[in-house]
């Protein structure tokens, strides 16, 4: 299969919207970023493997020796996320002659059944590492979509850029085969007034290298317009992924600016933007997770004080002191004298936690900057674009007039062309301005993420 597809069968013209589209669904780079969610959605999954049920079994026999015997012990244990609490049931049976120290492995003919818990009064009570790992994953989730929403922000923004180039490129296209046509039409007229001996024959000279000069500016802009067209297609694509190479006659005319950035919607823009920008959103998950790590560590500085529970009961028959219940109870203390683990430990994460604060200070303050810088941009390109176009009008009045002293013959075809000329850098130039503005929209539109909703972009 082709990787460039050199025709588009729709003859509509190309939207932004429907680049923006094809990033969202086709986009190669895009997908692999999407691959962040699988590894956040692992990471969870592993997490909750901590509460998995655990089932454990060992058999041994002695069958050497004075003491014989045999024995078998199954155990069920499942985690409690409440209070960090492991309960547990068991089956052992255990047969034969035992030694003293292992007379507890003895049981009845049909074996001891068992039930029992262990929690913490203390330490790993509020929080212990796997509540903590749970906790931290489950916001992984959200991180890797702030990182997704992040290079999808990058990917439109460029993909917006190309577009309006390409666009620019076939303007700009358009003004240089006009130039082209007003040589080639007056070409007849000068070639009839030199047959009558109105004007002398070096015009029709002078008029025929100006069409082979506004020729090869018809082929630079062709060229132009194609290398724009093989820029944009890395961000249209097919269904397949596959690149699109968009035709000519699928160029839009330039919309009219919308005009100016009012204050009232820059200062909700930038409230938006400071809540909403990718890299504001995951630094406050960041500072979630790392939270959830000095809670825990903090936690890790209290001494350890677990209780434990165990009923047990017999079945069968045998020796008499395995008949009836067992109950056993207990609590089990630990305390490192100096506790410098753990203690240095809290001071590792809550200096992490203190970055992250000071991250996401400059993090909206970048926002800020952003926005601003985009606003000048805008309203920069807003006002140079009156610019250039009052310059278009007076360039065009220039050229009316020179062209009516020319047909008086008050004037060259030297001074028509440089007139001609004037106008369509001019007009070149009011593509560009044109171009810049709505490049420079994007930008905004990136900058505060309107440009989701602007699009009605849904994430893929």
């Amino acid at each position: 299969m082709n990787l460039v597809l050199l025709a588009f069968l729709a003859l509509d013209p190309l939207t932004p919207e429907e680049v923006l589209r094809s990033v969202n669904q086709h986009f190669p780079l895009l997908a692999a970023v999407l691959e962040e969610r699988r590894i956040a959605e692992g990471g969870q999954l592993s997490a909750k493997g901590e509460f998995d049920t655990k089932i454990k079994a060992k058999g041994d026999v002695e069958q050497f020796g004075f003491y014989r015997n045999e024995t078998f012990d199954a155990l069920v244990e499942q985690p409690l996320q409440a209070w960090g609490t492991d309960v547990y049931g068991g089956y052992k049976v255990g047969r034969g002659r035992f030694s003293p120290a292992e007379d507890k492995l003895a049981t009845l003919s049909a074996g001891e059944y068992r039930v029992g818990l262990r929690t913490n009064l203390l330490r790993d009570r509020a929080i212990d590492a796997r509540r903590t790992g749970l906790q931290t994953t489950a916001i992984e989730r959200d991180v890797a979509e702030t990182t997704v929403d992040k290079v999808r922000l990058t990917f439109f923004k460029e993909a917006l850029k190309d577009y309006w180039e390409w666009v620019a490129a076939g303007q700009q296209l358009r003004v240089a085969k006009a130039l082209l046509d007003l040589a080639e039409a007056r070409n007849e007229q000068i070639a009839e007034t030199v047959r009558l001996g109105s004007v002398a024959p070096i015009e029709l000279t002078d008029n025929r290298q100006t069409i082979l000069r506004r020729r090869g500016a018809v082929v630079g802009a062709e060229r132009n317009l194609q290398n724009r067209a093989i820029e944009l297609s890395l961000f249209l694509r097919a269904a397949d992924g596959s690149p699109i190479q968009v035709r000519a006659d699928r160029l839009p005319t330039i919309p009219e600016p919308p005009g100016d950035l009012e204050e009232v919607r820059i200062r909700e823009d930038l409230a938006f933007a400071i809540q909403q920008r990718p890299e504001v959103r995951g630094l406050l998950l960041k500072r979630q997770q790392q939270q959830a790590e000095v809670r825990f560590a903090g936690n890790q500085i209290a001494p350890q004080l677990d209780f434990f529970f165990q009923y047990s009961k017999d079945a069968g028959v045998g020796s008499r002191t395995k008949i009836g219940d067992n109950v056993e109870s207990g609590l089990i203390f630990e305390l490192p004298a100096q506790r410098r683990k753990a203690i240095g430990k809290n001071m590792q994460q809550t200096a992490k936690l203190a970055q992250i604060e000071a991250e996401l200070r400059f993090s909206r303050d970048r926002v800020v900057a952003d926005v601003q810088d985009a606003v000048s941009a805008v309203r920069a390109a807003f006002e140079s674009l009156a610019v250039v176009r009052n310059e278009v009008v007076t360039a065009r009045q220039l050229e009316e007039a020179e062209r009516a002293r020319f047909d008086l013959g008050d004037s060259t075809q030297f001074f028509v062309n440089l007139r001609e000329l004037a106008t369509a850098d001019a007009q070149f130039r009011e593509v560009k301005a044109q171009s810049d503005y709505f490049k420079a929209f994007a930008e905004y539109d990136g900058s505060t993420t309107r440009i989701f909703s602007r699009y009605a972009l849904t994430k893929p």
